[in-house]
C-alpha cells in the first residue's frame, strides 16, 4: 500500500511542521497528538526524520517559499490510484491477458473528392440537395461561380453518415461525367484509445485530488498549491474531451467535396493521335495569336484617352512656347536699296 504510506508520511510531516512552529513561538513544551513532549525530544525526532529521508527540510522550504512539497499531489494521488487498481482488479489492465482482451473498435475517418461535368447546373444542384437530405446528411459549405458568361460551376462540401458513405458517393458520381474521383481513409483508432485511457486516468486523479483537498488541513499556501494542481488536471480533461468529440464527429460523418461545372455536349478526352496533336498545336497557335492581337488592341484602347488628354494639354502649351520664342528672337533690319529709291524719285 505505497499510496497510503505516502499519505501518512505527508500528514506526519505537517504535524512536525506544526510542532516546529510551536517551538519557535512558545517556551513551554509543545503539544503533539494530545501529549506534551520536551523540546529536545522533538528536535531529535526532526533530526531522525531528516536522516531517514522523509524530506522535512524540503517541506520547510516549500512552506517558506509557497512552493509545492517534494512529493507532489499528482505523485501521491497516482500512487493511491495504482494501489486502488491493484486492490480491485489484481493489477488492472497490466494483469490481463493480451490475447483475451477484446479488440478495440476501428475508428476511421473517410473523405472523398469528386469532380463532375454536367449538362444542367441547376438540376445538379437540386439533385445534390435531395440526395443529401435522403441520406441523412447536410451541406456544410456551398459556392457558385459564373466565370465564363453563362457557364456555371459550383462546389459543395457534404457531411453524410459513414454507414451510407459508399452508396451516396455512387449516386453523386452518376449525376454527370466524373473527371476526378478520390477517396481517403485515416485510421485514428490508436489516438482515440490513447485519449480514452488518459482521460480515465485524469478523471481518477481529479477525484483523488478532491479527496486530498477535503482531508488536508494546512495553511492557505498549501491549499492554493493543491487547487492549482486541480485546475491544471481539469484543463487537461477538457482538452482531451474536446479532441474526443472532434474525432467522434469526423468518424461518424464522412466529408465529401463535390465540384461540378456546366458544359453542354461534353466528351471525355481521348488518347491523342498525330492528327490530333497537329490540330491541337494549330489551335493553340491561333489561340495565342488571337490573344496577342487582343492584348495589343486593348493596349491601344487603354492609351487612347491619355493620348487625347496629352494632345489637348500639349497643343496650347506648344503654341504659347513658339510665340514666346518669336518675340524673344530679334527681327533682321530692313535694307533699303538706293537705286530703287532714285528710280522711284
Amino acid at each position: 500500500m505505497v499510496g497510503v504510506t505516502a499519505l501518512r508520511r505527508i500528514r506526519w510531516r505537517l504535524k512536525i511542521l506544526s510542532a516546529l512552529r510551536q517551538l519557535r513561538f512558545r517556551d513551554e513544551a509543545p503539544l503533539i497528538m494530545g501529549h506534551h513532549f520536551p523540546k529536545w525530544f522533538v528536535l531529535m525526532l526532526v533530526l531522525a526524520t531528516a536522516l531517514c529521508g522523509c524530506g522535512v527540510q524540503s517541506a520547510v522550504d516549500s512552506a517558506k517559499t509557497g512552493a509545492a512539497p517534494a512529493s507532489t499531489t499528482e505523485e501521491i494521488a497516482g500512487n493511491a490510484i495504482a494501489d486502488q487498481d491493484a486492490a480491485e482488479g489484481g493489477g488492472g489492465e497490466m494483469g490481463a491477458d493480451p490475447q483475451t482482451a477484446p479488440p478495440a473498435e476501428r475508428k476511421i475517418i473517410y473523405t472523398a473528392v469528386v469532380d463532375l461535368v454536367v449538362d444542367d447546373f441547376t438540376e445538379t444542384d437540386r439533385k445534390i440537395q435531395a440526395l443529401t437530405k435522403e441520406f441523412g446528411g447536410f451541406i456544410a459549405e456551398f459556392r457558385e461561380d459564373r466565370t465564363y458568361g453563362d457557364r456555371r460551376s459550383g462546389r459543395w462540401v457534404v457531411r453524410t453518415p459513414v454507414r451510407r458513405f459508399q452508396e451516396f458517393l455512387d449516386q453523386v458520381v452518376a449525376l454527370g461525367v466524373p473527371e476526378t474521383r478520390q477517396m481517403d481513409a485515416q485510421d485514428v483508432t490508436e489516438e482515440y484509445v490513447d485519449l480514452e485511457a488518459r482521460l480515465a486516468s485524469k478523471k481518477r486523479l481529479e477525484e483523488r485530488i478532491l479527496q486530498l483537498l477535503e482531508e488536508r488541513a494546512g495553511e492557505i499556501k498549501d491549499v492554493i498549491v493543491v487547487e492549482q494542481e486541480l485546475a491544471r488536471v481539469r484543463e487537461e480533461i477538457e482538452r482531451m474531451e474536446g479532441r474526443l468529440r472532434f474525432l467522434a464527429n469526423r468518424v461518424e460523418l464522412t466529408t465529401i467535396t463535390i465540384t461540378a461545372r456546366e458544359e453542354v455536349d461534353y466528351e471525355p478526352p481521348q488518347a491523342p493521335t498525330f492528327t490530333g496533336k497537329v490540330q491541337s498545336t494549330w489551335s493553340q497557335s491561333l489561340t495565342a495569336l488571337g490573344r496577342t492581337l487582343e492584348a495589343l488592341a486593348l493596349t491601344v484602347v487603354a492609351l487612347f484617352p491619355w493620348f487625347v488628354l496629352l494632345l489637348l494639354i500639349g497643343t496650347p502649351f506648344a503654341m504659347g512656347l513658339a510665340r514666346w520664342w518669336r518675340r524673344r528672337t530679334p527681327q533682321p533690319a530692313e535694307v533699303i536699296d538706293p537705286g530703287a529709291s532714285s528710280i522711284s524719285s
